[in-house]
């Protein structure tokens, strides 16, 4: 059974909206907290490109590094020159200038990602459309999985790379090979667990792994759409849903968005940092034009802009996608769960979605043990998710897919 279907007064869901709303702000605070790391026992490592720190994503702006790199070399040459008369005059001049910046990096950061088209702001959005058409019905077959890697190097290159991989190849029992050729390595794999790979290694490269600011939230934002997306499959199985491995791409769909805030901070903090400088200069406020040399990126701001935009930014992925017939039913799950559908009201995977997405936020707090306990039954009783239904996923480790062999 997907639903506890039990009912509840008004005030008891009164207070569940508002745990919910506690819930997800803390969990964003989690997100960007280098207090809390991720627990690294549960991460589907095979999959994430956490060990590799690569440089897939790339946000490129034209004469960003050269103009920048030549305001803050000015800065410097004149901020030696000067000299600093009182230590704590400084410190308060520091402070304040710290303030100035990351308000400003967080207005450009939220006008950038709301008023920016959502594919360049991916550098290309993968074709998850193209996948939902055919992935979860009958007809599905090698040659159609392999349009998707005729469309995507990336998809392409990350399919050979996983059947190069010996530690992969024995979960699904199957010798590692030199292939070079996508189309052999999707036979090598097999169709059911290209099903579940799919959505998960064409997101892989729209999150941006290598940048030292985010480097602790990354992983974070990754496991939390892997857990998303693996319960939501098994909620899904576990209510005899024909095909269950949709689930995958519902969670992936879901939460990919917030990507953008990670991939885009670091970015945004070098154009907000020399606007204010260039303002301070206009202004001729040289103690704070000179204490700029000085401020490192500040991310205390990226809960607030987590928390606020996560949901739209998913919104826009969405929007931008062109659904089939046959696929819309994806689109309607994910748009249940963006437009907060009380979870008795919606289709069955927006159901499942539902509590996958709550699953994973507590799972993500509770293993760094920063859950509220007394939260808990409010939390899930607003998505109706069974208290049985927890320990089952539990034991099922959802921070790995389950291969095939």
């Amino acid at each position: 059974m997907l639903l506890a279907n039990r009912r509840y007064t008004k005030e008891a869901v009164d207070i569940a909206e508002q745990v919910a709303n506690e819930v997800e702000v803390r969990h964003a605070k989690w997100l960007v907290s280098i207090k809390y790391l991720l627990d690294q026992s549960n991460v589907d490592s095979l999959l994430s490109l956490q060990g590799r720190y690569c440089d897939d994503v790339i946000f490129s702006e034209n004469e960003r590094i050269t103009r920048n790199q030549r305001i803050l070399l000015e800065c410097e040459q004149a901020r030696v020159k000067e000299k600093r008369e009182r230590v704590q005059d400084r410190q308060n001049t520091l402070k304040r200038v710290v303030a100035d910046v990351s308000r400003h990096t967080e207005h450009l950061l939220v006008k950038k990602l709301l008023s920016n088209p959502i594919d360049k702001l991916f550098n290309g959005i993968p074709h998850f459309d193209h996948l939902a058409s055919f992935a979860y019905s009958p007809s599905l077959s090698f040659s159609k999985l392999s349009t998707l890697t005729t469309l995507s190097h990336q998809l392409s290159s990350s399919v050979v790379d996983l059947v190069s991989n010996p530690k992969f190849c024995e979960r699904i029992g199957k010798a590692a090979k030199g292939v070079t050729d996508a189309k052999v390595a999707i036979g090598q794999i097999g169709i059911e667990n290209c099903r579940l790979l799919f959505p998960v290694l064409m997101a892989r490269p729209m999150l941006k792994w290598s940048d030292a600011n985010t480097k602790l939230i990354a992983p974070k934002m990754w496991q939390h759409m892997i857990v998303t997306a693996n319960v939501t499959r098994m909620r899904l199985s576990d209510a005899g849903f024909k095909e269950p491995d949709v689930g995958i791409l519902l969670g992936v769909l879901r939460t990919v968005g917030q990507f953008l805030i990670a991939n885009h901070f670091t970015h945004t903090f070098e154009d907000a940092l020399v606007e204010t400088m260039i303002k301070y200069r206009e202004q001729d406020k040289r103690e704070e034009y000179y204490a700029c040399a000085e401020v490192m990126a500040n991310i205390s701001f990226l809960p607030k802009v987590i928390h606020e935009l996560e949901a739209q930014l998913s919104q826009r992925v969405l929007d931008s996608l062109d659904w089939s017939p046959n696929s819309v039913f994806v689109k309607t799950a994910v748009q249940e769960d963006l437009d907060k559908v009380p979870v008795e009201n919606r289709n069955i995977a927006g159901a499942a979605l539902a509590q996958a997405r709550a699953y994973s936020i507590y799972d993500g707090l509770n293993q760094s043990n920063a859950f509220v306990e007394k939260h808990k039954p409010y939390w899930f009783a607003r998505v109706q998710m069974p208290g049985s239904a927890l320990k089952e996923i539990q034991a099922r480790v959802p921070g790995r897919l389950m291969l095939s062999k």
